[in-house]
């Protein structure tokens, strides 16, 4: 999914986006779904080498109150683009609900490009709908002590390492179609905030140069396992694609959705960045 950067949207106060930083994200985000398109047409074209590993599948059940805060939810994501910040927080608050539900946790089990939509929606929308939402509680301050920073870092290792560890092999081939714990997505909200947070929440406290340094790290780290999970797929999950993909093209998907994230959050906050240090620079001349 595409996640909301923090406060870059239209009615948002702020700098507004360069013509040529729009240009360079929706030409990457372009190019993503062009191929993306491709894949699906010669996916379906190809035979289905799924046929090769067990049929073993687990019916999902979709009770209607998950139906409805799906719903619900996207409304509220819609109204949010147009309206006040704090639709944010019931709209983070329904996808923290989707996410901890039971099918869902089941059918990410099933699916690459679904448990990639999860960790992005956990790791990234919803820590960045609520920074969007609280950011004005948080105004920029000075004398910011080496612990700031240190935490900072520890941030960005962190998330870095989650995003590595799922990507892992074996975490893929020892799963099964249970769902995945319900404290998993919880904890991916957490490390998500406090990295997030670490970025946009600490003008004046951390240097400019680490925020932008820790972006940059941890989109990169996303980046590089979504390149190569596009370029090498490792078709290791053994079971029917609720999607009706083959394994390949089901990795391939979700590798394409992680660099599309990548592209439409990092840039637009890269800018907000060196707009706070342009800012800053001004204030101390």
């Amino acid at each position: 999914m595409t996640a909301p950067a923090a406060d870059t949207t239209p009615n948002a106060e702020g700098p507004r986006l360069s013509a040529g930083l729009l240009v360079a994200a929706a030409a990457e985000i372009a190019v993503a779904i062009a191929v993306a398109t491709v894949m699906l047409r010669l996916g379906h074209a190809a035979p289905d080498m799924s046929a090769m590993h067990s049929h073993d599948s687990t019916q999902i059940r979709w009770p209607a109150a998950t139906l409805g805060v799906a719903v619900l939810t996207g409304a509220v994501l819609i109204w949010r683009w147009f309206g006040p910040a704090i639709l944010a927080v019931p709209a983070a608050g329904g996808l923290v609900y989707l996410g901890v539900s039971e099918p869902v946790r089941t059918i990410v089990t099933q699916s690459h490009l679904l448990s990639m939509a999860a960790l992005e929606t956990m790791l990234v929308a919803v820590p960045l709908l609520l920074i969007g939402a609280f950011r004005h509680h948080f105004p920029a301050r000075s004398g910011g002590s080496g612990w700031w920073a240190i935490g900072t870092m520890v941030a960005t290792v962190v998330n870095s390492a989650v995003l590595i560890a799922v990507h892992l092999p074996s975490i893929h081939t020892r799963s099964s179609l249970h769902p995945v714990p319900v404290w998993l997505p919880v904890l991916g909200v957490a490390i998500g905030w406090c990295y997030w947070a670490a970025i946009l929440l600490t003008a004046g406290r951390v240097p400019e140069s680490l925020r932008r340094g820790a972006l940059i790290i941890g989109q990169e780290v996303a980046a590089v396992l979504g390149l190569a999970t596009l370029l090498q797929p490792p078709a290791v999950m053994r079971h029917d694609n609720p999607l009706g993909l083959t394994q390949v093209l089901d990795q391939r998907l979700g590798a394409l959705l992680m660099l599309i994230t990548c592209a439409a959050v990092t840039l637009p906050l890269l800018e907000r960045l060196n707009h706070e240090e342009a800012e800053t620079e001004s204030h101390v001349h």
